[in-house]
């Protein structure tokens, strides 16, 4: 699997630019932090789809959203981005990553490591809550022992 990349800049006044690249599909959006903060959320589905469970969430794009979908197949993560023109409406599947977990779930890992890392202003975008980090960060460590212990 070619390198994934998943980048988030520095937020002004509730918005974000997020950058995704795999092979040839690439998405460069401004998301709002309204009504929920996307970076808390991609946290937490992080830390679903560490315990194999299920998660989704959106990008609040005004007027559309992405939306992020992680699975779990016994060996393999899967990520469905989807695009839909509200939150009710139906979603159009536009592009479906398979990987496993150094490729697919430690890029986002890194970018929230590093977002965290970012001085914010609170009126611009809130950082993301330690607990949720730290409980992530936990889940990623695990696995890295893990691994070590197979080798």
């Amino acid at each position: 699997m070619d390198k994934l990349e998943f980048n988030l800049s520095h937020p002004s006044n509730g918005w974000i630019n997020v950058k995704f690249r795999h092979l040839n599909f690439e998405i460069n959006f401004i998301a709002s932090d309204i009504p929920e903060n996307p970076i808390q959320n991609l946290c937490n589905s992080l830390i679903l789809t560490l315990n194999n469970i299920e998660s989704e969430f959106y990008w609040n794009l005004e007027p559309e959203y992405f939306h992020f979908e992680f699975k779990f197949d016994k060996k393999n993560y899967i990520l469905n981005i989807s695009k839909s023109i509200s939150i009710n409406n139906d979603k159009k599947l536009i592009y479906k990553l398979i990987g496993d977990y150094e490729s697919l779930i430690l890029p986002f890992y890194r970018s929230l490591k590093k977002f965290n890392t970012l001085e914010l202003d609170e009126k611009n975008w809130k950082k993301l809550d330690n607990t949720s980090l730290d409980k992530l960060s936990n889940l990623v460590n695990i696995r890295k022992k893990s691994k070590k212990q197979t080798l």
